[in-house]
């Protein structure tokens, strides 16, 4: 595993929030595929057993050139997928170099950089495709250029034909050699110093009961913006110990209330049609908004004051001088159905006076992965609700220009 035999490269991959890199193997073996996602998308590919490459036809500042689209079928017509630029760059050429080879190893990291899965693998490469990635001149680029390059990957890849498909290279996932269960504990004392923790967690790949993984997930999102000092999970309510909310944030100024939904993380769900998905969706987030009801009705009800009990123990804040927001964070929210998000988010908005938008934990992960500060990411939050509330529709999230 590479977060134990080559720390070197680990902390390099925990210097990107998602994406793909490779990287040849310092001791001489196999090199190293690396794939950095959410834990859908290694789901996917452990169910599947392979992962798909696409090498996409891409224009880079009016110049034609090639990008990647790595694809991970958890669905079949429309898998998950990261889209990868090629540039005259020295991670562009060790990415061709692992993708050539006949065998590699790929490592499979969440956003968190815990490795999860480790497999040998064997890469089928059709001769046309070959022929394409050998005449490629690679070109110099910058960081919007390749943004805009990406983008048009994106339509490419939803419009592709089963010749497209049959052209893709195919990583083998042939054998697991520290198996497909690992379950990691992180006993760093630094990171579990919020309010409510245990000092230590626990985090698996697949996961039947999912909420308290996403809690604490959540929580790590957080610590990279605010002081733990200002972190509360699970938090309840003084009058019937149920929970205000999922995660309270509590700063100079502001009591943000998160709910958060997540689905089990197994191979029923992630193989189930996309319209059931989108679906379960619209459920789960009408639940979340109930909930946010709920936490606004107790913290009000308060006058000033928010009581709650944590560990057992009872306690109480002063709120009088403090603006009240809410987020609500669920597994994926579908674009098809963003003026219904809207609808009901301004509903609650005008109802309960309290500014709350919905994000899909991705694009939450991104968001505090990229801000770092608690005055952006409450500067981004104002603009969502502004967006919302203005355009009767959510705006469109995008982090990469």
């Amino acid at each position: 595993m590479l977060t134990v035999l080559h720390p070197e490269l680990y902390h390099q991959i925990l210097s990107y929030p998602v994406g793909i890199m490779a990287a040849p193997d310092p001791d001489g073996g196999n090199p190293f595929l690396i794939v950095k996602a959410q834990k859908e998308f290694l789901l996917a590919a452990k169910i599947s057993g392979f992962i798909k490459v696409y090498v996409c036809p891409a224009d880079l500042d009016g110049k034609e050139t090639l990008a990647l689209a790595f694809a991970f079928f958890d669905d079949e017509d429309e898998p998950l997928i990261i889209r990868t630029a090629l540039l005259d760059d020295v991670e562009s050429r060790h990415l061709l170099a692992t993708l050539t080879s006949p065998s590699i190893n790929v490592h499979f990291f969440d956003e968190h950089g815990r490795e999860f899965l480790v497999y040998e693998a064997e890469i089928d490469v059709p001769e046309v495709t070959k022929s394409r990635l050998d005449g490629l001149r690679l070109l110099g680029s910058d960081f919007v250029q390749a943004q805009h390059m990406l983008h048009g990957v994106a339509t490419w890849f939803g419009l592709r034909t089963s010749k497209d498909d049959e052209e893709a290279l195919t990583v083998r996932l042939v054998h697991a050699p520290f198996g497909e269960s690992l379950a990691i504990q992180d006993a760093r004392y630094p990171l579990h110093q919020h309010h409510g923790a245990k000092g230590y967690s626990i985090s698996t790949l697949e996961r039947e009961e999912p909420g308290n993984f996403q809690e604490e997930d959540i929580i790590k999102c957080l610590a990279m913006c605010f002081p733990q000092s200002q972190l509360y999970h699970g938090p309840l309510r003084t009058t019937d110990k149920e929970e205000i909310c999922d995660v309270l944030v509590v700063t100079d100024d502001r009591v943000l209330i998160i709910q958060a939904k997540d689905s089990p993380n197994v191979e029923r769900i992630a193989k189930q049609k996309l319209s059931r998905k989108q679906t379960n969706a619209m459920t789960a987030f009408k639940k979340a908004v109930a909930q946010v009801r709920g936490a606004q009705s107790y913290i009000k009800a308060g006058n000033g004051t928010l009581r709650y009990t944590l560990n057992g123990e009872e306690k109480s804040i002063d709120i009088s001088q403090k603006q009240l927001f809410a987020i609500t964070i669920i597994k994926e929210v579908f674009e098809r159905e963003s003026e219904e998000y809207a609808k009901i988010l301004n509903v609650l908005m005008v109802e309960r006076s309290i500014p709350c938008y919905v994000i899909s934990y991705g694009m939450f992960f991104e968001l505090c992965y990229r801000v770092h500060d608690a005055n952006k990411f409450f500067q981004f939050s104002e603009e969502m609700v502004e967006s919302i509330k203005h355009l009767q529709d959510l705006p469109v999230i995008n982090f990469h220009g």
